[in-house]
């Protein structure tokens, strides 16, 4: 006899079969949307700054996947700057999008660069349920620059829940570690997005292992009771149930019961007539035995087509897991860096894409089915690429210097993951190669070292000369004064004028140069301090104009405490230099943290600068006013801009408009960059 307990085991053991299928079909499809971004957010360098290469390649991606509603860029303060979608009317950009989760999530955890998958939420202008995905963009200097992110139709999650339930009364669901419900088949769209924190559904999932079954748990939905089957989607922050309807299971063991019990008494019942009546057990017999078989036959017929059900769910399951793969295949070829997908137990190459094959030097026919060859410059470096595999599962942008078939050596960026294919364990590489680059950015570095050099040279050697011609100029007027007409005094005052700014002009120069050749070793310094020793040097300038400022408690930095008195002195002394003449000046300086970043204000009621101008304000020699208006040789602020790049930091200005006063800010890491002392806790 079938028992009670059998009936339940199968029940809970197919529930979990198929919530791991549609764990791994969810997977399949959040990993390419994830390849997407990560993909995308490697080609953008400003999301502020339109690339048509960028838009052309974030429009492509669109339009190979249906559940795409839009993409879009966000700068590092939450403007939306672009964005591509798919139908509805134009969205307005730029927009401020700061508040959103899935825009605030990347600029709080930009450093741990992972994925970020917010609840279902009504796109504002087609009305579609979508998630909004998202991944940070960080800058070749390791700086935050902004997100990436798309809004996809809940769609493909409720086409997986679909493909896996089993039949009338059972269900399934996909939600947050944390109870928020992304879908639920059948659909429900009163819970869609809401939390089901409370349910007897998430307290049964919260009770078992990453992967199992809960014995039973009534739905939030409807109440029916379920053998639910949980499994977590490898990777992301998605957990898969699906529920098996209770009560048809210990119908269907009651059925086969009945079954059973009939067929024995039948059996006694035959033998007891026999005893009795041998005389007629010859028709008796026949006629039960017919009976017997037929009622064997429609069990048989019953357990084959509950077979034949379960074979076809199988089948489709497989069918949508082909789609997935499918898919991920074409994703992969039209893909433009080199791929290759090799197995976890023996690394031997499963798949290599025309991009790969052309960039190893090696055919395709020869590499597949290969033991992957030794590519590595140096061992380590795939230690450190499999170390990083087992523990996250993932790596990204790990720089190492490769070698072709044929020998030649070339550095690249490699991104590797490991992913599930029809239950088999793989490891899928992207390798960028970044020779050129490399080589730019050694040139570069070598072009600025001379510059650098030469700038000094040319400064220092420079002096000379022009005290030089200032003396002798100055030894003229004073021994022939007497000869020398108004007119002539008048040109040595220009010629000397024009010496002393030249002068000034090199002496900045000089400065200049020396920004990152002979700063002071970083140390942790109180900006209040710095701040103190900057308005001494300039409080009679402050005194004569009556200026007032007012100061925030500022924060303790790692820094070069004289270049950051020389940024306070450059920033405060253009505020009383600029001020208007009717009105004393006034200026504000505050400090908040945000991002991993310090960023201090300054902030005047001064003459102010139209915004169309702001940025040549940080060129070297570049002056808004006429030279005889205001004194200064136009290095000022590009010193600071040069004082914030040796700092990690940068420095930039806002301002509404002529007399409407300016607010100069400059931003500092929170961490001490690596190449200053290890970081010590920060004083708020």
């Amino acid at each position: 006899m079938v028992s009670r307990d059998a009936h339940i085991l199968a029940a809970e053991q197919l529930a979990l079969s198929l919530s791991n299928a549609a764990a791994q079909r969810i997977a399949g499809s959040l990993r390419s949307m994830d390849i997407m971004l990560s993909d995308a957010a490697e080609k953008v360098e400003d999301p502020a700054t339109f690339d048509p290469t960028v838009t052309a390649n974030l429009r492509a991606k669109l339009d190979s996947f249906p559940e795409l509603e839009s993409m879009g860029l966000v700068d590092s303060k939450g403007w939306l700057r672009q964005i591509i979608h798919r139908d509805g009317p134009p969205r307005p950009i730029p927009a401020d999008i700061s508040d959103r989760p899935h825009v605030r999530h990347p600029q709080e955890h930009w450093r741990e660069n992972t994925l970020f998958v917010s609840p279902p939420v009504k796109e504002r202008f087609t009305g579609n349920t979508v998630l909004l995905l998202s991944r940070p963009i960080i800058g070749p200097d390791k700086t935050f620059r902004g997100s990436v992110g798309m809004a996809v139709l809940t769609a493909f999650i409720d086409d997986s829940l679909a493909s896996v339930v089993p039949g009338e009364g059972d269900a399934a669901g996909a939600f947050s570690p944390d109870g928020i419900l992304y879908s639920r088949h059948p659909r429900d769209d009163r819970f869609i997005g809401k939390s089901i924190a409370d349910s007897p559904l998430y307290r049964a999932y919260a009770a078992t292992p990453i992967a199992g079954t809960a014995f039973y748990a009534p739905s939030f939905s409807d109440g029916v009771e379920r053998i639910i089957g949980f499994t977590t989607v490898p990777h992301y922050p998605v957990v898969a149930a699906v529920g098996i309807n209770r009560t048809k299971v210990l119908d269907r063991w009651r059925r086969e019961l009945w079954v059973h019990g009939g067929i024995q008494s039948v059996f006694v019942g035959v033998i007891f007539a026999l005893a009795l009546r041998l005389s007629r057990s010859e028709r008796r017999r026949r006629s039960v035995t017919e009976q017997l078989l037929s009622t064997e036959r429609t069990h048989v017929e019953t357990l084959s087509q509950a077979v034949h059900d379960r074979t076809a769910e199988l089948h489709d399951s497989l069918a949508a897991l082909s789609e997935s793969e499918e898919r991920f295949r074409c994703m992969v070829e039209i893909s433009p860096l080199p791929l290759v997908l090799t197995r976890r137990s023996n690394s031997r190459v499963v798949y290599i894409n025309a991009r790969a094959a052309e960039a190893f030097g090696i055919p395709v026919d020869k590499a597949v089915n290969e033991v992957a060859p030794d590519y590595w410059e140096k061992p380590t470096d795939r230690a450190t690429m499999v170390a990083a595999l087992a523990a996250d599962g993932q790596i990204l942008n790990l720089e190492v210097v490769l070698k072709r078939a044929n020998g030649e050596r070339f550095t690249a960026l490699l991104s590797a993951a490991n992913v599930t294919l029809r239950g088999e364990e793989l490891v899928l590489v992207a390798v960028q190669d970044i020779t050129e680059r490399k080589r730019l950015e050694e040139d570069l570095g070598r072009s600025n070292r001379d510059l650098e050099q030469f700038s000094y040279a040319v400064s220092h050697d420079l002096q000379e000369p022009l005290r030089m011609v200032s003396s002798y100029l100055a030894l003229l007027e004073r021994r022939y004064a007497p000869k020398l007409d108004e007119e002539a005094h008048e040109f040595i005052a220009f010629a000397v004028d024009g010496a002393q700014r030249m002068s000034r002009m090199i002496t900045d120069l000089l400065g200049y140069s020396r920004v990152h050749r002979q700063g002071n070793q970083f140390a942790p310094v109180e900006l209040d301090t710095v701040l103190a020793d900057a308005m001494a040097n300039l409080s009679t300038a402050m005194a004569a104009c009556g200026a007032e400022i007012t100061a925030a408690p500022l924060p303790c930095v790692w820094s070069d405490a004289s270049q950051l008195m020389r940024v306070f002195q450059n920033l405060i002394g253009n505020a009383l230099k600029y001020r208007d003449a009717e009105t004393a000046p006034r200026i504000v300086i505050t400090a908040e943290q945000t991002a991993g970043e310090w960023i201090v204000s300054v902030a005047d009621n001064g003459i102010g600068i139209d915004p169309a101008h702001t940025e040549r304000l940080f060129q070297i020699f570049q002056r808004l006013h006429p030279r005889g208006a205001y004194e200064g040789s136009g290095v000022g602020l590009a010193l600071c801009r040069r004082i914030m790049e040796r700092h990690h930091g940068r420095i930039w200005v806002d301002s509404a408009g002529e007399g409407l006063g300016s607010v100069f800010r400059f931003a500092l890491p929170v961490a001490a960059p690596a190449d200053m002392a290890p970081a010590v806790p920060q004083r708020s």
